[in-house]
This record gives C-alpha cells, sequence and structure tokens, in this order.
C-alpha cells in the first residue's frame, strides 16, 4: 500500500470509546485528526495540534473553543512547537522524514519551508529567540539542530535509543530529550551544543517531557517492566508491568532519579503518555491513554518520590488525602499543557479527534473542542480503540499498544505464557521473550516464537486472555483488530537512496546472503523475508514444550534490535558472530570480515 493509500485508509479511522464522539466510515471524506501532540502559546490564546492521521496541523482559539484554521503538512505529524512569540511553528513527520516550518499569521497557518532531519523524527521544541529548532530523530539516535531562517540542519548530536520527549529549560540554555528505548534522557547544554551529561531513568516507553518552572526538575512518563509472568496476581500487584512519572534533577543537586507509580490496586492506570507541571507547580498531571484518563497529584505538599526505584502500587495515602485524583475522559488522551493560570490544563485526545480542556482545580473536564471526524464508524478505528485500551487486561494494567508500541515495539521482553513455558505454583518467570513488531504481523504466519500458533484470530484470543488475563473478546472485536493490524506497515527504509537503489557494500552483501556459506534465504526468503515454518538453529532451551523457532521476517530489521526470540543479542553483528553464525548453522565456513561488514549492510536496507 502506498503512503497516500494508507493516508486514505487511516482517515477512515476511528473510535466508538468516547461519550463525544461521532461514528465514521471508510469512504467518508472527512479524515480523524487524531492529535498526538500540542503547543500552547505564551499568553495561552492559541493552540496547535499535530494531527496524526490527517497530515495536519489545526490552529484553536482557546476563549472561542473553536478551530480557527487547519493547513496540511506532510505524512504522520508526530510533534509540534511554537515559538515563544507566537508567530511561528514546527511540526515534525514521523513517517515523512522532515519537518514543516509554520508561519502563523492570525488566525491562519501557512507552510513556509521544508527541512528534511532524518528518520522517524518525534518531539520538536523551539528556542526562545524562536530562530532555531531541535527534532528528535529516533532512528538516527539523534537531536538534529534547526535554523528555521535558513531552513537549513545546522547541527546533530548523538543521544540514547530512539529520543522522543523533549524539552528547554525556562533559561533556554538547556534541552532535555527522553530516550524510549535505552532509561535514559540526554541533557544538551545548547549554547555550546555539546551532550552535557546522559541522565539514568531506569524506566522504559519515555514520552513527553516536563521542566518546573524554576528549571530545578524535570517530569517524564514511563513505564518499568518488572519481569515477571502475567499471572492475575502478578498482574495485581504490579508485579508484571507498572506507569511511572520519573522526576529528574537539573541543578546538580540530586544525582540519581526519583519516581512515582501511578498505579492503584485494582484499578491501575493504562499507558502513561503525557506529563506537565504547572507554572506555580502545586499540580502534576500525566495523561495515561490506555485508561483514557488525566490523573493529577497536588503538589502542594511533599510527594512520596522514591530514589532510584519506586513502589509496585501506589501509596493509599494519596488516595485519602486527596492528593491523588482521576479524570476521566475517554479516548486516548495522549500530549498535555498547562495554560497560564497554572490550573487549566489542554489534553490531545488522539481517539477523540479533540482538544480537551479540564480544570485541575475541580479534577473536572469542562470542555472539549472537536478537531473534526467522520460521520460513521470503520471496523480499522475500532480496531485501533481495541489495541490501545487497557481496559481489555485484568485491571487495566496495559494495553497491546504497551509493548507493541505504536504498532512496534518497545524492545523489551516478557512471560506472556503463551509458549506453554510456564510453572505457575511460583510467581517467577520461566520463558521471557522479545515484543516483535506488529508491523505487516498479519501476512507472516504462523505465529509466537515458536511458531506454534496457525491461526491469526486464535492467537489474538490468546493474547487477550493469556497475555493480558482480560475478557474474552468477540468474534467482531478479533475482526476488528485484525483489520487495524492489516493497517500497519513499515516506514520507508533510510538505508536506501530515494529511488529505492542500495550502496555497493550492499549489493555484495546480497550475494553474501543468498551464498551457500551464508544461506539467510533458506529462511528468511519470499516476498516476506520468511517462510512460515519452524526451524531448529540451536536456540532451544531446557524446559520448552515447543522445539524450534519461527524465523522473523527481516524486513526493517534495522529497527528491531535487540535480536532473537529474547533479545539477547544487542546488534546483528553480535547476531551474527556469537548466536546466529551462519557456519554453525550450515557448516560452510566462516563468513570474512569484509562479508560479514556486506552482509550487515544488506540487512539495514530490507
Amino acid at each position: 500500500m502506498s503512503s497516500s493509500s494508507l493516508l486514505r485508509s487511516l482517515a477512515a479511522l476511528f473510535l466508538a470509546l468516547t461519550p463525544f464522539a461521532v461514528q465514521a466510515a471508510a469512504d467518508d471524506p472527512e479524515p480523524h485528526r487524531s492529535p498526538i501532540a500540542l503547543a500552547l502559546t505564551r499568553d495561552g490564546s492559541r493552540l496547535l495540534t499535530a494531527n496524526q492521521t490527517a497530515g495536519s496541523v489545526s490552529l484553536v482559539d482557546t476563549q472561542a473553543r473553536k478551530v480557527l484554521h487547519e493547513v496540511t503538512t506532510g505524512e504522520k505529524p508526530a510533534g509540534v512547537a511554537i515559538s515563544a512569540d507566537g508567530r511561528s511553528a514546527v511540526v515534525s513527520h514521523w513517517y515523512g522524514y522532515d519537518v514543516a516550518i509554520l508561519a502563523v499569521n492570525g488566525d491562519r497557518l501557512e507552510v513556509v519551508g521544508r527541512v528534511e532531519v532524518g528518520p522517524e523524527p518525534r518531539g520538536v521544541a523551539i528556542s526562545l529567540d524562536g530562530k532555531t529548532a531541535y527534532v528528535a530523530v529516533g532512528i538516527a539516535d539523534q537531536v538534529v539542530r534547526v535554523d528555521l531562517d535558513k531552513k537549513a540542519v545546522s547541527g546533530r548530536l548523538q543521544v540514547g535509543r530512539e529520543p522522543r520527549g523533549m524539552a528547554i529549560s525556562p533559561d533556554g540554555r538547556k534541552l532535555l530529550v527522553a530516550n524510549a528505548r535505552s532509561q535514559n534522557a540526554g541533557l544538551i547544554d545548547l549554547p555550546s551544543w555539546t551532550l552535557e551529561k546522559t541522565l539514568p531513568v531506569g524506566n522504559d516507553n519515555l514520552r513527553q517531557v516536563a521542566i518546573s518552572a524554576d528549571g530545578k526538575f524535570a517530569f517524564l512518563a514511563a513505564m518499568k517492566n518488572r519481569g515477571f509472568a502475567t499471572t492475575k496476581g502478578n498482574i495485581d500487584i504490579g508485579w508484571v508491568l507498572g506507569q511511572r512519572v520519573v522526576r529528574l534533577s537539573l541543578d546538580g543537586s540530586e544525582d540519581d532519579y526519583d519516581t512515582l507509580t501511578l498505579d492503584p490496586q485494582g484499578e491501575a492506570v493504562g499507558d502513561a503518555h503525557g506529563t506537565a507541571i504547572s507554572g506555580d507547580g502545586k499540580h502534576l498531571a500525566i495523561a495515561c491513554g490506555g485508561s483514557h484518563e488525566v490523573v493529577l497529584f497536588r503538589n502542594d505538599g511533599p510527594l512520596p518520590w522514591r530514589a532510584g526505584g519506586s513502589r509496585d502500587l501506589l501509596p493509599v495515602e494519596l488516595i485519602r488525602d486527596g492528593r491523588f485524583r482521576r479524570v476521566p475522559l475517554g479516548g486516548r488522551p495522549t500530549e498535555i499543557v498547562f495554560g497560564p493560570d497554572a490550573k487549566t490544563l489542554y489534553v490531545a485526545n488522539y481517539l477523540g479527534d479533540s482538544v480537551q480542556v479540564v480544570d485541575t482545580d475541580s479534577a473536572k473536564l469542562v470542555a472539549t473542542v472537536r478537531l473534526g471526524s467522520p460521520k460513521e464508524v470503520s471496523i480499522v478505528r475500532r480496531g485501533e480503540a481495541i489495541f490501545h485500551d487497557a481496559q481489555r487486561s485484568f485491571n487495566q494494567w496495559y494495553s497491546c499498544n504497551t509493548c507493541h508500541s505504536d504498532g512496534h515495539t518497545n524492545g523489551l521482553d516478557y512471560d506472556t505464557l503463551n509458549d506453554g513455558w510456564q510453572d505457575l505454583s511460583t510467581t517467577h518467570q520461566r520463558s521471557r521473550k522479545k515484543a516483535p513488531t506488529l508491523r505487516e504481523v498479519t501476512k507472516t504466519g504462523p505465529w509466537t516464537w515458536h511458531g506454534w500458533q496457525t491461526s491469526f484470530d486464535d492467537a489474538m484470543l490468546e493474547s487477550f486472555t493469556k497475555s493480558m488475563q482480560g475478557p474474552r473478546p468477540s468474534p467482531e472485536d478479533v475482526k476488528a483488530i485484525t483489520a487495524y493490524l492489516g493497517t500497519l506497515e513499515y516506514p520507508r527504509n533510510p538505508n536506501r537512496a530515494a529511488d529505492g537503489s542500495i550502496s555497493e557494500a550492499a549489493q555484495r552483501g546480497r550475494d553474501v546472503y543468498r551464498s551457500p556459506k551464508a544461506m539467510c534465504q533458506t529462511c528468511h526468503g519470499g516476498p516476506d523475508l520468511t517462510d512460515g515454518k519452524i526451524h531448529d538453529v540451536g536456540l532451544n532451551e531446557r524446559g520448552d514444550v515447543y522445539r524450534g523457532h519461527n524465523p522473523p521476517s527481516l524486513r526493517g530489521v534495522y529497527d528491531k534490535a535487540p535480536y532473537l526470540h529474547d533479545g539477547r543479542a544487542k546488534d546483528l553483528r553480535e547476531t551474527l558472530t556469537k548466536h546466529h553464525d551462519p557456519d554453525q548453522l550450515n557448516g560452510a565456513g566462516e563468513l570474512t570480515s569484509q562479508e560479514l561488514d556486506d552482509l550487515i549492510a544488506y540487512l539495514m536496507t530490507l
């Protein structure tokens, strides 16, 4: 499917979860907006949303609570920022690999420039003087600096794995970027353009970053993978995974990170995404898309932060004394921002196609600004809602999206009880498997790492009832989520030229891939780069119920680290020289250093 046809398909998506939603049909010309990110002017009068499935940005009047203008910007907008004077803005395009520069002229938006920044950009920020934009480029593991006057890249810095959220300190001198897949954040000194330090976070799925008005602390939403098997008992006490808010010291007064768990026992929160701290510091807010809410901490007294780790459950005293409150919103709340009055919270609701307004003093939803939706629901959008719904798991601890982030992977491993190797008499994990990507998953059966599941419908039922310990989905639910998963495609490969051609090294590597010495195509052949059979490649473990493994598709393998069924190999070189050495598999002789380099170069282009 082409990017344009995918956009048309995604434009037909919708949700049945939110009370204010309308229904959407596949042939309806009105697209879902699906706001994934937002930005507010300093005076709070105007707000921008990055509309992911519409490929657009909307300009909202916060006083009149209406959309003033919408402009098409590019493929899958992912982040948006607005200058301090409110006259210019920047939006990143996740699948477009560029940023669009916008002029904000009164009540109108205009695209005035475009800059290629690299593969899969997400978060963006604009310097206080409005002259420079900073972009988190996920696949390159870089923060890219863009000169907005010259409309050109002016610098690149390597940071951690898959940078996403970012924020600039109030004095404009520091930039903090959260690295979603390396459990750390990078603190960049902007005047010298250097990575000043890397701060440990100890958690995963890092998303939006917020910095306090005094510049002392940064806050970010995160997930903690506790590592135990997905039994109901383990889930209920937070031993499988949980949601956290992490606090980092930016002034050097504290060396370690602090965490505060978000999960009350019996009714956890799902998929913490957005984070915001009010200007007066009295309110800390976290948007939780999986449980369709914003949670609020009253920060007028000391909160029970824990250094270097966290409790598995929310301290009950925070509920008793009213310092922890929940605001149900429906849909999928993502990014959030406080208005200048320090009590009005604006929420981008992806599945609600809206901006919601929450009064944090009363902890109530007070207004909804609809950005535009189709008239009828489509089966694909219904499936998208199910995919992001933590209420499909036991006590709403996690959704499909928690581990298969954005339909891809967060690179972590879990014991999901789907391979038969589990002694339920113990709480400890027995057989952990890496969460695989779900891109084009409907094409690459059989399923599970051991390939024992030959029915995709049955695989869905297994995931919801065993991995998530949730209620059994209806046949209509299974059809809907299968339809949604069928829309998940790989982005264009950044290791190929614009015309699809590959380097000379990769061409040599293609010959190695097909040679009798490597024989990669034996298991990873055909249009989907997998043969759909089970192979014993020496990775069996004592206690495996199912012998052999299902070769995963090598499409997009450049972004599937760590590798193999349990993530034991950190990169392709380690995979091919230690755990999955072609010579060990076929005895045809070791690859030369040149052959190995060329083979890796080719794999990166698949």
